[in-house]
């Protein structure tokens, strides 16, 4: 794929990953969470109520052991773009990219709590407005792509999320912003 032809604008590009970068990320992404990574986001909880607020005793936080991440293969499609470029700023019409690096790939997935609310989606980019592009990795992979759903960052769910494209290729080629598709 020539991703310079997919885009309209380039923003902010950065140099491709290295074999061995993407190897290491490739063994990376997905493994169990770490004890570390799990007393961080256990000490990141706390009850969003006032004492006063009716619902401050009802707060039960989360259990960030119990999350699983899912295990399926990156597709083809955005180990390709790393390969071009590890992470970067794009447009096509007024769709906005940031793309994650293969190392924010984890770090996204585990800060915005993903297991957690959306389980089987995996963050890839965003919108520059606070929406995440995802994988909907809870079926299996179909010819090495998942689904695309955009999910807002302050309301994640699959209750809420959008389907927005069926490959990694059609999703950079759409030209209507993610904002137009969800409120208009």
């Amino acid at each position: 794929m020539n991703w310079k032809t997919v885009f309209e604008v380039c923003y902010q590009e950065f140099p491709g990953i290295t074999e061995q970068q993407l190897e290491m990320v490739l063994n990376s992404w997905n493994k169990p969470l770490s004890k570390e990574e799990i007393m961080d986001i256990s000490k990141r909880q706390c009850n969003p109520f006032p004492k006063s607020d009716p619902m401050y005793p009802l707060y039960k936080p989360f259990d960030p052991a119990k999350w699983t991440i899912p295990t399926n293969r990156l597709p083809a499609s955005y180990l390709d773009l790393l390969r071009y470029c590890n992470g970067g700023e794009f447009a096509t019409g007024e769709r906005h990219f940031q793309f994650f690096s293969g190392d924010e790939l984890r770090a996204m997935l585990l800060a915005y709590e993903f297991p957690q609310y959306m389980p089987g989606a995996v963050p890839f980019a965003m919108d520059g407005c606070g929406h995440h592009y995802v994988w909907d990795m809870r079926s299996d992979q179909n010819q090495a792509e998942y689904p695309i759903l955009v999910a807002h960052s302050g309301n994640l769910g699959y209750e809420d999320a959008l389907p927005i494209a069926g490959t990694l290729i059609e999703l950079c080629k759409g030209t209507i912003s993610v904002e137009n598709l969800l409120y208009e």
